[in-house]
C-alpha cells in the first residue's frame, strides 16, 4: 500500500524535496495513517512535516481524548504537534451556517494559519477512496452534473497553498488493514456510526450493497471520477475559449466590480458551454463554486427571457440581474426587497444545529414514533414531521419561484404564493420568511403552518422534530 501511495503522490506532482507540508491529523484511522506514511517518507525525501489538530469543541470529552492522543502520538514521532481549539457552535451560531459547515471552515482556516506559523506551502489531508465515492453518490442523490460526479480532486489550490490528497488512491479497508499490521492504535469518532447523518448513510448503508455487487466497487467508482475530472478540466478550457469576448470584469479595481455577460454574444456559443461558462463565471465572482449547482446556472441563465430589473439571489452573496445587454452578476450585500427567487440555502443538519438569518436557530432530531398522533406537540415554534416522506435534503431558505405547499389531506396543492396572499401576509414579510423545503416542496412556513404531506400519521415509524428558537412574533 505505501508503495502504491508513493507512486500515486510521484504522478501528482505531490511532494519535493525540500517542501514544508502539514498534515491535518484527527487521531482517526485515516489521518494516522497519513500522518506514518508521511513520517516515513519525510526522512527518505528530506521535506518538512508538522501536524495540526483542529478540536472543533463540539463532542466535548470525546474529543478532547483525541486531541490528546494525537499530540502523544507525534510526540513519539518527533513530528511539530500545533493543537487548535476552535467554537465550531459558536461560530455556526455567528455566520448562519449549519454546523458542519461551520466546523470546516474553522478546520481550513486553523489549517491555512498553521501554514504561517510553519512556513509550510501543501496541506495534506487523509481523504481515500471511499470519501471520494461518498461525494460522487451524495452529489449523484441530490442533482447534479458532471463536476459533481468528479469525486475529491488529488490536489486542489486555496489561498496560495497546494492542498494534496496522497490517500485517494486507496481504500479505506486498505487502511484498516495496514494499521492492523502494524498495530497502530487510533481513535474513533462516536458520531460516524449515526446513520441520520447523509454521508454516514452512505458509508454505512449504501457503499457495502454497491459492495456486494462488485468488490470492487469504490475503486471503479474513483477511477470513472479521475476520468471525469480530465473532462471537466478540458471543458473548462473550452468554455473559456467559446465564452471569449462574451463578458468582462466591470471596474476590476473599484468598489462595485461585476461580471457582466453580453446576450447578444453569449448565445452565439453552444448551449452547453453556455451552462459551463456561467458556472465558471459564478465562482469567480463568488470565489467558490463549492455551493454553485446546476439548478442556479439554469436560474441565471432563465434570467435572459425576463425583463430588465428581474434579479435572482444566489451563493456566496452573489446576485444577478438582467440588464439592457444581458445579465451582470455583483458579490455584496444582498437586497432581497425586489426578488422573488432567493435560491441561496442552507442544508439543515439533521440531527444537531442550523443557525439561520437574524439569530434564528433551528434544533433537529430524529425520534422512533411509538405514540399516536394525538401526542404530537401543539406549539407555533415545534413541529413534528414523517421523517421518512422527505424525498431530499431538507433546506433552510427564503422562497423562490415554484415552490408550493400541500394543503389537504387528500393531496390538493396551493403556490406559496397564493398561500401567503390568502393568509394576508405583507409583502416585505414575505421576503424575510424563512422556510424548511424538500426540493420546491415547502415543509413548514415557520411561524404559520406545515404541509399536509408531512404530517406525522399512525403509521409513521420516524419523526423529525423541529424546534425554533429566535423567531420573530
Amino acid at each position: 500500500m505505501q508503495k502504491k501511495i508513493q507512486i500515486f503522490m510521484e504522478q501528482h506532482h505531490m511532494i519535493e524535496s525540500g517542501d514544508r507540508v502539514i498534515a491535518g491529523v484527527s487521531g482517526g484511522a485515516d489521518s494516522v495513517c497519513l500522518l506514518l506514511i508521511l513520517c516515513e517518507m519525510s526522512r527518505r525525501m528530506g521535506f518538512f512535516l508538522a501536524a495540526v489538530h483542529v478540536e472543533h469543541g463540539i463532542r466535548g470529552e470525546e474529543s478532547r481524548r483525541d486531541a490528546a492522543f494525537t499530540e502523544r502520538l507525534c510526540a513519539d514521532l518527533e513530528v511539530p504537534f500545533l493543537l487548535c481549539p476552535a467554537d465550531a457552535p459558536e461560530w455556526a451560531r455567528t455566520t448562519g451556517q449549519g454546523l458542519e459547515e461551520a466546523a470546516r471552515e474553522l478546520r481550513y482556516n486553523s489549517f491555512f494559519s498553521a501554514c504561517e506559523t510553519f512556513r509550510a506551502d501543501k496541506i495534506a489531508l487523509a481523504h481515500h477512496a471511499n470519501d471520494s465515492a461518498e461525494t460522487m453518490l451524495f452529489h449523484l442523490a441530490r442533482g447534479t452534473g458532471i463536476r459533481g460526479m468528479c469525486g475529491i480532486r488529488p490536489v486542489t489550490e486555496m489561498s496560495s497553498v497546494r492542498v494534496i490528497r496522497p490517500l485517494l488512491c486507496v481504500t479505506r479497508e486498505e487502511i484498516l488493514g495496514w494499521l492492523g499490521t502494524r498495530g497502530q492504535d487510533y481513535c474513533t469518532d462516536s458520531t460516524n456510526g449515526d446513520i441520520s447523518y447523509t454521508r454516514n448513510r452512505i458509508r454505512g448503508l449504501v457503499l457495502p450493497e454497491l459492495e456486494e455487487v462488485n468488490p470492487q466497487a469504490v475503486t471503479h467508482m474513483q477511477r470513472t471520477a479521475a476520468q471525469l475530472q480530465e473532462i471537466c478540466d478540458y471543458l473548462d478550457e473550452a468554455a473559456w475559449q467559446a465564452g471569449e469576448g462574451t463578458w468582462e470584469i466591470a471596474s476590476p479595481d473599484g468598489d462595485r466590480r461585476s461580471i457582466c455577460i453580453f446576450e447578444e454574444r453569449f448565445t452565439g456559443i453552444p448551449p452547453f458551454l453556455q451552462k459551463h461558462l456561467t458556472h465558471l463565471l459564478l465562482g469567480l465572482e463568488s470565489g467558490s463554486r463549492k455551493d454553485i449547482t446546476s439548478l442556479h446556472v439554469e436560474r441565471v441563465l432563465a434570467l435572459m427571457g425576463e425583463g430588465v430589473g428581474k434579479k435572482v439571489s444566489l451563493p456566496g452573496r452573489v446576485t444577478a440581474e438582467r440588464t439592457y445587454s444581458g445579465i451582470q452578476l455583483r458579490r455584496g450585500e444582498q437586497d432581497l426587497s425586489n426578488e422573488e427567487d432567493c435560491a441561496g440555502a442552507m442544508v439543515l443538519q439533521i440531527p444537531g444545529e442550523t443557525y439561520g438569518a437574524e439569530g434564528l436557530r433551528i434544533r433537529a432530531e430524529i425520534l422512533n414514533f411509538t405514540e399516536n398522533s394525538k401526542k404530537i406537540p401543539k406549539k407555533r415554534y415545534t413541529k413534528w414531521f414523517d421523517y421518512d416522506k422527505i424525498k431530499f435534503v431538507v433546506q433552510l431558505r427564503g422562497r423562490r419561484t415554484g415552490d408550493y405547499l400541500q394543503v389537504s389531506a387528500a393531496g390538493g396543492h396551493k403556490k406559496l404564493t397564493r398561500y401567503l396572499i390568502d393568509e394576508k401576509i405583507p409583502l416585505r414579510e414575505r421576503d424575510r420568511l424563512s422556510l424548511l423545503a424538500d426540493g420546491d416542496h415547502i415543509m413548514w412556513v415557520i411561524g404559520y403552518r406545515i404541509s399536509e404531506a408531512y404530517k406525522v400519521t399512525e403509521e409513521t415509524k420516524r419523526v423529525l422534530c423541529v424546534q425554533v428558537d429566535g423567531a420573530r412574533g
